[in-house]
C-alpha cells in the first residue's frame, strides 16, 4: 500500500501539467507540484502558507467563492480563469478538478491546471485584429466581397446597403443577388468577362451598371483578384466595389463640353500665367494655320502681333484682379497673315494653379464695316461741306449778281430808249451778266467733277503730265526767271484721272507763279515719296507763303483768298482738293509767311502685280 502511495506522490510531483491539493473548507493550499511551482513563481513553503484566493485577482473571487460553496461533481470543469504569478503578471488557465478520497479531517480537491495564456493573447490579438479590420471595413466607402469558387456570395461588408441597397443578410440568402443587379445592357459585358477573372491571378477592373433595390441606376467600379490553388482552379474572387456614379455624370458633362469646344466656331485658348498654350480647340488651330501640337509649344505673345513679353504680364497682373480681360488686337497666322480679333481673358484657379481662358474672335468683317462706316461719315461730311460751299455761292456769288441785274433793269427807262441813263446802265449790266456767268461755269466745272467720283482710275506717269504742264507755262516761267528742279526717281506712276493730275499740277503751279515774293526770285522744287502705300507728289515755293494758324481750316474753302491785293477768284485750291479726294487721294499744305508754301498731294499707287 505504502509502495502505491509513493507511486502516487511521484506522479504528482513529476507531472508537466501544474496541480494542487486544497482543502475545500478553508482553500488552503495542502500539495503543489514543480510545475505550479515553476509557473507561479513561488516556493514550495509560500504556497502551503496560502489559500487559492491569494492567487487571484479580486475580480475573480466572487465567481471562485460561488463555485467553492455550491455542489460539484467528483470530476468538475471549471472553465477558465484569471490567475496572478508571484510577481502580478496575470495569466489565463483552464481548470479541471477532482474529489479525492474523504479523511477524518476535511474534503480534499485535487486541481489540474492547463496554462491558456499563449491561446488567449493569441485569440485577443486576433479580436483586436478583427476588430481593427471591420473598422476599416466599417468606414471606406468601397463594398468588400468574396465569392466561393460557385460564384456565391461568402462575405458582404455593411456598404452594400448604401450603395444598392441590399443588406449583406440579403446577399448570403440570394447567393447571385449581385450579378442579378446588374444592369441588363452591361450583362453581355460582364459575363464575358467573368471567364477571364476566374483563370488569372492578375487584378482586374471593369466598369458597369446597376439597379439599385429602389430602381435607381448607377455606375460601379469593381476591382477583383481570384484567389488559385496549385493547380489554377480558382477557389475564392476577393474585391471591392466603388460607386462612380457621379464621376460618370461629371465625365458626361466634361465629354459634353469638350465636344462642344471643340466644335465651336471661335477660336479657344488656354493659357498658364507665363503665356504658354497648354490647350486649343479646332477653331483655334482653324484660325491661326497651326496644328495642335505646334501651339502647344508657342506662347500667346508668339500669335499677337507686337506683344511683348512684359506686355503679357502687365496684362496677368490686370486679369488677376478683375478676373476678366477684353481688348482688340491683331494675330499673325503660321503664314504670316495679320487678323484682326477680340481677345476675352478669363481667369481660373484649378486644383490650386492660375490659368486663363482665351476666346478669339475675329473681327475683320466688323472693322471693315467700321470702316466703311467711318467712310461714310466722312464722305457725308464732306458732302454737307460741299453743301454749305454751294449755299454760300448762292446766297453770295449768284444772289448779288442777279440783285445787280434786277436793280439795273428797274432802272433802264423801257419808255424812251434814248434817255441817257440807259446808256450808263447797259455796260453795268454786261459786267454783271459776265460775273454771274463765271460763278455758273465755276459750278458746272465743280459739278463735273463731282459727277465723276466712280470715274474708272487708270495708271498715270506723273513726271509725263509735269512735263506736259512745264510746256505749257514756260513763258511764264522764263518772264519770272524762275528755278525748277523736280526728282521722280522714288516713283512717277500712280492711279489716277490724267485729266485731274493735269489740271492739279497747273494749278499748283501758276499758284507758284503768282503768289511769288517780290523780294526774291522763285524757285519750285518738286519731287516724290512713298508714305504709307501712298505715292506723295510734294511741289514746294519760295513764295509769300500763308498764315495757317489763322486760314489754315479755310484754305482749301471755296473763293477763299488770303492775298486781296493779287488778282484770283479763290477757286483753284478748291478745285485740287476735289479732284485728289475724287480719286481716293488727299491734299495737305504746310506753308510760313514770307517763307514758302509746300504742297502735298497724295495717290494710289497700281499693284504690285499690275
Amino acid at each position: 500500500m505504502l509502495h502505491h502511495i509513493d507511486d502516487y506522490r511521484l506522479l504528482f510531483d513529476h507531472n508537466p501539467l501544474p496541480m494542487w491539493v486544497f482543502d475545500t473548507e478553508s482553500l488552503r493550499f495542502l500539495m503543489v507540484n514543480s510545475s505550479a511551482l515553476k509557473l507561479y513563481g513561488y516556493s514550495r513553503e509560500e504556497f502551503l502558507q496560502m489559500t487559492i484566493k491569494d492567487i487571484r485577482p479580486g475580480s475573480e473571487l466572487p465567481g471562485l467563492l460561488r463555485m467553492t460553496s455550491s455542489m460539484r461533481d467528483d470530476l468538475n470543469y471549471a472553465g477558465e480563469w484569471m490567475h496572478l504569478k508571484k510577481d502580478k503578471t496575470p495569466i489565463y488557465v483552464e481548470i479541471v478538478s477532482h474529489l479525492l478520497p474523504s479523511s477524518e479531517e476535511s474534503d480534499r480537491r485535487l486541481v489540474v491546471v492547463h496554462d491558456i495564456t499563449a491561446r488567449k493573447l493569441a485569440e485577443q490579438q486576433l479580436a483586436e485584429v478583427e476588430r481593427y479590420a471591420q473598422s476599416i471595413l466599417n468606414n471606406i466607402v468601397e463594398v468588400v466581397f468574396s465569392f466561393n469558387e460557385k460564384m456565391e456570395v461568402i462575405y458582404m461588408s455593411p456598404q452594400c446597403e448604401a450603395i444598392v441597397g441590399f443588406k449583406p443578410k440579403d446577399f448570403y440568402q440570394d447567393k447571385y443577388l449581385w450579378f442579378n443587379l446588374v444592369h441588363p445592357e452591361d450583362r453581355a459585358y460582364f459575363e464575358k468577362t467573368l471567364p477571364k477573372i476566374k483563370v488569372s491571378s492578375e487584378q482586374f477592373q471593369i466598369e458597369y451598371r446597376i439597379k439599385t433595390s429602389a430602381g435607381e441606376e448607377k455606375w460601379l467600379i469593381t476591382r477583383c483578384t481570384a484567389q488559385l490553388d496549385s493547380l489554377g482552379k480558382m477557389v475564392r474572387i476577393d474585391g471591392s466595389a466603388n460607386d462612380i456614379t457621379q464621376r460618370k455624370k461629371v465625365e458626361e458633362k466634361l465629354r459634353f463640353a469638350n465636344f462642344s469646344i471643340e466644335r465651336a466656331s471661335e477660336a479657344f485658348l488656354w493659357t498658364r500665367p507665363d503665356g504658354r498654350i497648354i490647350r486649343v480647340n479646332r477653331a483655334a488651330c482653324s484660325m491661326l494655320g497651326y496644328s495642335e501640337k505646334e501651339l502647344l509649344q508657342l506662347k500667346l505673345a508668339d500669335l499677337v502681333q507686337g506683344y511683348a513679353e512684359d506686355a503679357w504680364q502687365s496684362h496677368w497682373g490686370q486679369l488677376e484682379a478683375l478676373k476678366s480681360l477684353e481688348f482688340e488686337t491683331s494675330v499673325l497666322t503660321k503664314k504670316g497673315q495679320v487678323q484682326p480679333v477680340e481677345l476675352h481673358l478669363n481667369y481660373f484657379r484649378f486644383e490650386h494653379h492660375s490659368y486663363s481662358f482665351t476666346s478669339i474672335r475675329q473681327i475683320a468683317e466688323r472693322k471693315q464695316a467700321e470702316a466703311e462706316k467711318a467712310r461714310l461719315t466722312e464722305e457725308m461730311a464732306k458732302q454737307n461741306e460741299h453743301l454749305r460751299q454751294f449755299a454760300y455761292i448762292v446766297s453770295h456769288n449768284l444772289k448779288a449778281p442777279v440783285a445787280n441785274i434786277l436793280g439795273l433793269t428797274s432802272l433802264y427807262n423801257r419808255q424812251d430808249a434814248a434817255d441817257p441813263v440807259n446808256a450808263l446802265l447797259m455796260p453795268k449790266l454786261e459786267r454783271t451778266i459776265h460775273l454771274l456767268d463765271s460763278t455758273i461755269n465755276d459750278l458746272n466745272d465743280i459739278l463735273t467733277v463731282k459727277s465723276k467720283a466712280a470715274l474708272e482710275l487708270e495708271s498715270v506717269n506723273l513726271e509725263q503730265v509735269f512735263s506736259d504742264v512745264k510746256e505749257s507755262v514756260v513763258g511764264q516761267l522764263r518772264k519770272h526767271s524762275v528755278k525748277i528742279a523736280a526728282d521722280f526717281t522714288s516713283g512717277a506712276t500712280v492711279l489716277g484721272v490724267k485729266g485731274y493730275i493735269h489740271s492739279i499740277f497747273l494749278n499748283l503751279m501758276t499758284n507758284a507763279i503768282k503768289y511769288q515774293s517780290p523780294g526774291r526770285n522763285l524757285e519750285i522744287h518738286i519731287n516724290t515719296v512713298f508714305s504709307n502705300g501712298f505715292l506723295c507728289f510734294q511741289i514746294q515755293d519760295n513764295g509769300l507763303g500763308i498764315d495757317l494758324r489763322k486760314q489754315g481750316s479755310k484754305i482749301f474753302g471755296l473763293y477763299r483768298r488770303f492775298h486781296p491785293q493779287i488778282e484770283g477768284k479763290g477757286l483753284g485750291l478748291y478745285m485740287i482738293k476735289t479732284q485728289a479726294e475724287t480719286m481716293g487721294g488727299w491734299v495737305d499744305v504746310e506753308s510760313e509767311v514770307e517763307k514758302g508754301s509746300t504742297f502735298k498731294v497724295f495717290f494710289q499707287v497700281p499693284p504690285k502685280n499690275d
